[in-house]
């Protein structure tokens, strides 16, 4: 009995471990289904509303702030940034997801707009394309969940040197839409619309009726040991 109890725990400790390694464990929010963002009765949706969010400690409910263990999470900051109501977010060799719950049909609402600020980019001689290299000023999460019920994910990326807006970045089979980047584009406001139901169907290759389920904003420059600053606006979707 005493052997197979010492077992199960070094069994246990060993997955916890593996996990740690591997970047996939981290500490999460309140409940991921609470409070959604859902469809009202016009033609948009504020889903990040960071000009009426009144405070981020406590955060809403709905709301959440998910940082990756042994990662210091994003300096998080409600701000003006040349005359916008922003948020703001600073990195330091970490990187941590501002996450607000959602619950929205993509072909009824398949067009998200938002602005981006980058004051401080990244530097580093990483590639970029690659896993060790793989940070970015300013990114946006989006969970989706396909008409099966089966989670998906994406992100919308800044780009530090390689892409060009409009391409895609793969690691692994993990896409990443490039809707702007390279320093030559920092320091200014850069207004952003993409059509998200197109982003999933090509991240997915699915032609389904999906929803989208999370809307994020992620920074990061944990892998490089860099630093990052961006700025965030609302961020809304709407009707064609």
């Amino acid at each position: 009995m005493l052997a197979r109890l010492l077992k199960s725990r070094l069994l246990r400790l060993a997955i916890v471990l593996l996990a740690i390694a591997a970047g996939a464990f981290y500490m999460t929010g309140p409940d991921r289904e609470a409070a959604p963002v859902v469809a009202g009765a016009g033609t948009t949706i504020r889903v990040l509303d960071f000009s009426n969010l009144t405070g981020l400690d406590p955060l809403p409910e709905g709301w959440r702030h998910e940082t990756f263990w042994f990662t210091p999470p994003m300096e998080l900051s409600l701000v003006e940034q040349q005359g916008k109501k922003a948020l703001r977010c600073e990195t330091n060799a970490g990187g941590s997801i501002l996450a607000r719950n959602t619950d929205i049909d993509l072909v009824e609402f398949p067009v998200l707009e938002w602005s981006w600020f980058i004051e401080d980019p990244i530097e580093s001689d990483l590639d970029e394309r690659t896993k060790e290299g793989d940070d970015h000023p300013a990114r946006l999460f989006m969970g989706f969940m396909d008409e099966a019920g089966q989670a998906h994910h994406a992100e919308i990326i800044w780009s530090n040197r390689h892409f060009k807006p409009g391409e895609y970045k793969y690691i692994g089979d993990f896409a990443h839409y490039v809707a702007n980047g390279r320093d030559e584009n920092a320091g200014k406001w850069q207004a952003q619309t993409v059509d998200l139901l197109d982003i999933y169907r090509k991240a997915t290759g699915l032609q389904d009726k999906p929803r989208l389920k999370t809307l994020a904003v992620f920074c990061d420059s944990d892998n490089t040991g860099g630093h990052s600053v961006a700025y965030f606006t609302d961020v809304v979707m709407r009707k064609r």
